[in-house]
């Protein structure tokens, strides 16, 4: 209930263009312009002048290749006349290209001005053609866009509408990400492919859920052959855990790439969280369950779901043996998050754009840090994985609990820092990552139910342990379903949306349009 407290004040301070826009996804033919959507919405929303504005993706195909090289060209410009500073500092002359192989050198700086120069007139009159193709039905107008509304009711009111057509498949409305994080090419795939580019990404996922433990073992395995002499003793408790904390590290850049392809994300962060489900069930099973899986990952998969009441016993006879391999993983995190603090990468990529440009432009095409790894989506699903650890772990060796704190108390002491001082603010779901993270937490209870009640059964006097044990089983089951099921915290309630507070409260800024980049004039 805290939480709710504080999603809502997040909702309230929604940017107004955000919070009175709706994403339309389907969106029927006939309906496939600008002027057509904005009619059809401002008919079924009760009142008079509720529709701001619509708009409808564009095919934009050419147009998007011509706005890509001009800014390519912009940039290319801008660091040629960076460079040419440089050398006038080092007493040399402006920068030029070409030269090789008995071609002729061109000046930077005039080639690129040439470039734009002629560049500029064919985007604009490319976007010309796209605007005035646009007013017709259909044609470039595909079908999927964005509705915005004079205000925020009419906006929530159209989120929750039902029955808008007769097909349950049309007109899907959802709320909108921030126009700064919107992935454009994503709104202008072939939906006709879209099923089968998905079938394949689950595909992938699953070969490379199989394909995990053999290239852990065999890093695993390099590592144990390494001798390193008097230091030997340090490396033999670091190899064990070498190969999964590569995996580890390389595996969210593998999803994410995965999804990129093969699903439709929309948004930044949405791929991020679609990245931190996924993330997690891999770090569940590959992190927490390691000792029960062993290097057979098809032939637990295959107890799992032919034989699911034999997982207790399997987990009971396997996993209280690594509880000495799970100290040495946490403790391994105290390296590898002190070397997050060192944020080594984007301070490499300042130092480098640094010899070019000015200390400002550099921060600023250092950042952000690597999305993959360092991303909201793939540090949600480890910090739960760090925490279960120490709750799957800790009734069967104490101390694991206690390196977990320890563990806990050093990354919040780490990323208190980092997050408000050091990294650039990113687009953020509010609180959507958190309740997931939740969400998984009691994924993670009930496995500890599971494992303790294996426990009890293997290893008890009697079956009095295992009895008082069971029923723990249910109540997680029971408190998950009531997690998910009671709690309204995805909408503010309409009783909100009536309150003085809301209505007039400060609002936050975003930069940007619901309008793809290339269409906008400037």
């Amino acid at each position: 209930r805290k939480f709710l407290v504080h999603r809502y004040a997040w909702l309230r301070k929604m940017a107004e263009k955000r919070a009175n826009t709706i994403m339309v996804d389907h969106i029927p033919e006939h309906m496939q312009s600008d002027a057509q959507l904005a009619e059809f919405f401002e008919k079924i929303i009760p009142g008079d002048s509720n529709v701001k504005s619509a708009y409808v993706t564009k095919d934009t195909t050419h147009l998007l290749h011509l706005s890509t090289q001009l800014k390519k060209d912009e940039a290319a410009l801008h660091q040629a006349k960076a460079q040419w500073v440089k050398n006038e500092e080092e007493g040399k002359g402006r920068p030029t290209m070409g030269g090789s192989c008995g071609g002729r050198e061109v000046d930077c700086i005039d080639h690129y001005t040439k470039e734009i120069q002629d560049l500029q007139p064919k985007v604009a009159e490319e976007r010309e053609k796209v605007q005035k193709e646009a007013e017709q039905v259909g044609g470039v107008n595909l079908n999927n866009g964005f509705v915005t509304f004079n205000d925020r009711m009419s906006a929530e009111v159209a989120l929750r509408l039902t029955g808008i057509t007769a097909d349950k498949s049309e007109l899907i409305l959802e709320p909108p990400p921030e126009p700064s994080d919107i992935q454009w090419a994503d709104f202008t795939q072939d939906q006709t492919a879209r099923q089968g580019r998905e079938i394949l990404g689950y595909a992938l996922t699953v070969g490379l859920y199989f394909a995990y433990m053999p290239i852990v073992v065999a890093v695993t395995n390099l590592a144990d052959v390494i001798d390193l002499g008097a230091l030997d003793t340090v490396w033999d408790s670091v190899a064990p855990t070498l190969g999964l904390q590569i995996m580890i590290a390389m595996l969210p850049t593998f999803l994410i790439t995965i999804y990129k392809f093969c699903f439709t994300l929309k948004a930044a962060a949405w791929a991020q969280h679609k990245l931190q489900a996924w993330y997690f069930w891999f770090q569940l099973f590959f992190v927490c369950l390691i000792a029960a899986i062993g290097t057979n990952v098809i032939g637990f998969t295959q107890v799992m779901f032919t034989d699911p009441f034999s997982l207790p016993g399997v987990l009971a006879d396997t996993l209280p043996s690594a509880t000495h391999y799970y100290m040495n993983y946490l403790v391994m995190q105290w390296l590898t998050q002190a070397m997050v603090l060192t944020r080594y990468i984007p301070l490499s990529k300042f130092k480098l754009f640094s010899q070019i440009f000015s200390e400002e432009e550099a921060k600023e095409l250092a950042e952000p840090e690597d999305q993959d790894y360092y991303g909201l989506g793939s540090r949600s699903a480890q910090f739960v994985t760090f925490a279960l650890i120490g709750i799957i772990y800790g009734t069967m060796s104490p101390p694991v609990t206690v390196i977990s704190c320890i563990t806990f108390a050093f990354m919040r002491l780490i990323y208190g820092y980092l997050v408000v001082f050091a990294e650039t603010k990113k687009p953020d779901l509010g609180g959507v990552f958190w309740v997931t993270m939740l969400h998984h937490t009691f994924l993670g209870l009930l496995v500890y139910t599971v494992v303790m009640t294996g426990v009890y059964y293997r290893r008890g006097s009697n079956y009095g342990p295992m009895i008082i044990s069971l029923p723990s089983i249910f109540y997680v089951l029971w408190s998950m379903r009531r997690f998910e099921s009671q709690f309204s915290w995805e909408t503010l309630p309409f009783q909100e949306l009536t309150d003085e507070a809301t209505l007039k409260g400060t609002k936050r800024e975003i930069k940007g349009e619901y309008m793809q980049p290339e269409m906008i004039k400037g």
